[in-house]
């Protein structure tokens, strides 16, 4: 019986690790996002440029106070603008159409989320890295640049660089 109980805190012990590592990168990911990233809806990039996209979803104070109970969703992807927007002054409503892959569209409300976009870097930038955290290991691109020194980018065969539908990862130190 005390091998289980030994068994499990191990476990819980590793996981919590994981999610403490994880929690850290997001924390000065999202320190960065604010220093470095192009505030939607206030700065649009130009139509069909892939960009990194990074969506917290219902950012309001209200969520803030309550972040000991409910983690915030966070969307990062390789999007486009589409160049459709809906700008209502009068009731407050800024939504902006993105491409996220091939397609797929998505509406995103940039008065109810906080919404940012970086350019994404040269094709000389990028790095290969090798992600080693749990689960079976891959190659993958990274850049030494704010936001993107903490992602990890998965490219298909056929990719020299991430693009729309590139599957993205939080680099930890575990």
């Amino acid at each position: 019986m005390d091998e289980f109980i030994q068994e499990g805190k191990y476990a819980s012990h590793e996981t919590l690790k994981g999610y403490a590592y994880s929690w850290q990168t997001l924390s000065l990911l999202m320190q960065e996002v604010i220093t470095n990233g192009m505030y939607v809806p206030e700065f649009l990039p130009d139509e069909n440029q892939s960009v990194l996209l990074v969506v917290v979803k219902e950012a309001t104070v209200l969520k803030a106070k309550s972040l000991h109970s409910e983690a915030p969703e966070v969307l990062i992807s390789i999007a486009s603008h589409t160049r459709e927007s809906v700008r209502d002054d009068d009731n407050g409503y800024y939504a902006d159409y993105w491409r996220l892959a091939a397609g797929t569209i998505q509406l995103i409300d940039c008065a109810e989320d906080a919404v940012f976009w970086l350019p994404l870097p040269a094709v000389e930038t990028w790095e290969p890295y090798h992600f080693s955290g749990y689960g079976t290991p891959f190659d993958a691109l990274s850049a030494p640049l704010p936001v993107f020194q903490h992602l990890a980018f998965v490219l298909k065969p056929e990719q020299a660089q991430p693009d729309l539908g590139t599957t993205i990862y939080l680099k930890s130190t575990i």
